[in-house]
């Protein structure tokens, strides 16, 4: 009889401390779950998810954050440096490293152009210095980052010599910096290189988007007629445009673009909306945190955080169980910032 109790003693503690252990792991709150998923991220097997949580940090103001991704730029696997570059410009941080200026050095294109990315947003002689050199690199996309960039020092005259750069978008990246800086006649300088016989989608989207940020009011109408009829990418990209110039025109063809079935579409679209977070497109945007692409979901929880919704919560909540570790830090993240 004893034993027979005692059994029954020791199999109820055993389920007791099952339980027990199944409501610690299942029932944190949500903030404390948040917590913990990006505090695992940072140590995950995984360099690709480290980053993400070492971002995630950063976003949060966490120096642990800035601090890993630091440490990471002098990875041995380029794409590790590579993600940890582009953390740091996403999330502002503002240091100039020996690491990173060496990078702008590298013989490997990708990560010389994500070093010069994240140089363009650190301002000082050092950085400045580092633009300039760039205007002459072989990479036609640093070229463009270091003349549109050098408008926050004013070089008009080197600006000028990007004009005549035998790249288009690098043309129109030094037209659009002079135009910031009051050059008259730069709306026509890009205009005239949104040439219909010689039409390139990529030209022209980054054009119409020039035209928005020198200011360029006249150019409304013809933006207008870009929302019709035109490849997907420059639809999206006269949207942005619109809105830039304050003009809501665009606002049904941001909504399309989020239901697009390229994802590559649906990406830039919410690129948009975190820039813009239109009340109109709330619903579509939170439904859009479901999307099978694993870089618009990740786009649109980001998006969410820019509306500052009680409403979106939930939303996050549910993703803390999400199957993807990234999925799972993105609305980690979103979860401790939005307020």
């Amino acid at each position: 009889m004893k034993n027979r109790l005692d059994h029954k003693r020791v199999t109820a503690l055993v389920l007791f401390a099952l339980s027990s252990s199944l409501l610690i792991f299942c029932g944190l709150p949500p903030r404390e779950k948040a917590a913990d998923i990006l505090s695992k991220g940072l140590s995950d097997e995984s360099a690709i998810i480290r980053v993400n949580a070492a971002k995630g940090y950063a976003a949060l103001g966490d120096r642990r954050g800035p601090e890993y991704l630091s440490k990471a730029l002098a990875d041995e696997d380029k794409e590790t440096v590579v993600a940890a570059l582009n953390a740091l410009y996403e999330t502002g941080e503002s240091q100039l490293l020996p690491v990173i200026i060496q990078l702008t050095q590298s013989d490997n294109p990708m990560l010389r152009t994500e070093a010069f990315r994240l140089v363009a947003i650190i301002h000082d002689t050092v950085s400045r210095n580092i633009l300039v050199k760039g205007t002459k690199d072989k990479i036609a996309k640093i070229r463009r980052i270091a003349f549109r960039n050098l408008e926050s020092y004013g070089f008009r005259e080197l600006i000028r010599t990007g004009l005549r750069d035998v790249d288009a978008l690098t043309r129109i990246a030094a037209a659009t910096a002079l135009g910031k800086l009051g050059e008259p006649g730069m709306e026509n300088f890009v205009r005239r290189e949104l040439d219909p016989k010689k039409f390139s989608a990529e030209v022209w989207s980054q054009g119409t988007i020039a035209l928005a940020e020198i200011g360029d009011t006249a150019s409304i109408a013809f933006i207008r007629e870009l929302l019709v009829d035109t490849p997907w990418d420059l639809k999206v990209a006269a949207a942005e445009a619109l809105l830039i110039l304050k003009d809501r025109t665009g606002i049904e063809t941001i909504e399309g673009a989020l239901k697009s079935n390229d994802p590559f579409v649906r990406v830039k679209a919410v690129e948009i909306v975190q820039r813009f977070p239109l009340g109109e497109l709330y619903e579509t945007v939170k439904e859009t945190t479901a999307d099978q692409y694993i870089n618009v979901s990740i786009g649109a929880i980001n998006a969410l955080i820019a509306y500052h919704k009680k409403e979106s919560f939930p939303v996050y909540e549910k993703l803390l169980n999400a199957p993807n570790p990234l999925l799972k830090i993105a609305a980690a993240t979103a979860y401790l910032s939005d307020k």
